[in-house]
């Protein structure tokens, strides 16, 4: 708590002694009682005065947010006494702003102002969130008058409340299907027969067998009794490989707010088919989180995922890290914009250790801007000649590659890897 002397106090002692100094200078009592007047005032501020600091606490947060909802924070404003009039400064990251205020006014954008404090009382504010990630308030700092005015009281709480804000939730109407299932339920149908309801074949009667499960209509053309053989409903290993090696102070680092959106979306959509979920990002470090189901296992992989940031990694370890966080039979759905040479090669190392594997290539043409000279156009046209080359060649190897256009939705480049996956399991028989 820091105190200092307010504007009130500095006019009325700089009015007194102006005053004393003018009457004695023309040896007039006038001014001087007027002065004397005035430091009297001060005086008595000083004295009576006593400041009394308020002080702001979160007793109600919420926990999560989406992009661009709004939720309700509980504040409580407590004092020794009757503290007054005080301003509130949240220290609202920049993902935030405050809508609206029961208890309070908006004062200077994400401030507000208080008219009165007593001995506690609770204040409700509105906050919406702008943007995704780590978002959160505090320090909080008041500032509050003195019951006469003569001083200004400031007081900090160095507590910080946090929480996190994902993006907007995106229904993807086409997802990926893993090459390989698990022993678990799911949505996703095993090229296996078992227990479920989707058909594939017809088979002679056993013992044992449900009879519910008996073809009464085929079973009556022939001489024995047929029964339906299904293909059981079972779940994957999604793993999600985010790349954010992108030079931070430059136009590209839009591509990790589409990375981090489209990660998101598949998230989601392969939680709600039962698939267990993990994630690998590659940003200044290499980070992994094994696969697993559950909320709180995927508010995990949020987070991880929301704390992406541009940056390099040292490729000397990541090639066994991922390797060994990605094992059959998980599906790797790769998000890159395949800047580094080094992708491609852990991509085919991956389908080389007998990894289902697919890449959404961000398009990182679209970010740059247009070349003025024509050496700098013949360079471009190289680049992006050599960019096809390294897509064919992990086309090749069994690794489809689709390109994510600027302003494309999500589902065209999903709709090309399945369509090339259904065609590499034609093949593969």
């Amino acid at each position: 708590m820091s105190i200092r002397s307010s504007p009130r106090l500095r006019a009325y002692v700089s009015a007194g002694l102006v005053g004393l100094a003018v009457g004695l200078a023309i040896g007039s009592p006038a001014p001087v009682l007027m002065g004397t007047a005035f430091l009297v005032l001060a005086v008595v501020g000083v004295v009576g005065g006593q400041p009394l600091p308020a002080e702001v606490t979160v007793v109600e947060w919420p926990t999560s947010m989406v992009e661009k909802e709004t939720r309700t924070v509980r504040l409580r404003v407590t004092s020794r006494g009757d503290a007054g009039r005080t301003y509130v400064d949240l220290g609202l990251t920049d993902g935030l702003e405050i809508e609206a205020a029961d208890g309070a006014r908006r004062f200077g954008g994400n401030r507000l102002m208080i008219p009165h404090v007593g001995s506690g009382s609770d204040v409700l504010v509105d906050v919406k969130a702008l943007s995704w990630g780590r978002q959160g308030l505090g320090p909080i700092i008041t500032y509050t008058e003195a019951p006469l005015g003569m001083f200004d009281v400031r007081n900090i709480s160095a507590r910080r409340t946090g929480w996190v804000v994902v993006p907007e939730e995106q229904v993807l109407k086409r997802l990926l299907s893993p090459l390989e299932t698990n022993l678990h339920v799911g949505d996703l149908v095993s090229p296996l027969r078992g227990p479920g309801s989707e058909f594939a074949d017809l088979r002679s009667y056993r013992p044992g067998d449900d009879p519910r499960h008996i073809n009464w209509r085929v079973s009556s053309r022939s001489e024995g009794l047929w029964v339906n053989a299904r293909h059981p409903e079972r779940n994957g290993d999604v793993i999600l490989l985010i790349d954010a090696q992108i030079e931070s102070q430059t136009g590209l680092v839009d591509l990790i707010d589409r990375s981090v959106r489209l990660g998101a979306a598949l998230l989601h959509g392969h939680a709600r088919r039962r698939h267990r979920l993990g994630i690998i990002t590659l940003d200044g470090l290499c980070r992994w989180i094994g696969p697993g189901a559950g909320e709180f296992h995927r508010r995990r992989l949020i987070e991880q995922l929301l704390a992406v940031y541009p940056g390099q990694v040292i490729w000397d370890a990541v090639e066994r890290a991922v390797v060994r966080a990605a094992k059959r039979p998980s599906m790797v759905i790769a998000v890159t914009p395949m800047l580094d040479a080094n992708m491609a090669g852990l991509l085919n190392v991956l389908r080389r250790s007998g990894v289902d594997v697919a890449a959404v290539e961000l398009d990182v043409a679209g970010y740059l801007p247009a070349a003025e000279r024509h050496d700098r156009d013949l360079g471009r046209r190289i680049w992006l000649m050599e960019r096809e080359r390294i897509r064919e060649r992990l086309s090749g190897a069994g690794v489809p590659v689709a390109v994510w256009e600027r302003d494309a939705p999500a589902e065209i480049p999903l709709q090309q890897l399945e369509t090339w996956r259904t065609s590499w399991r034609r093949r593969l028989g």
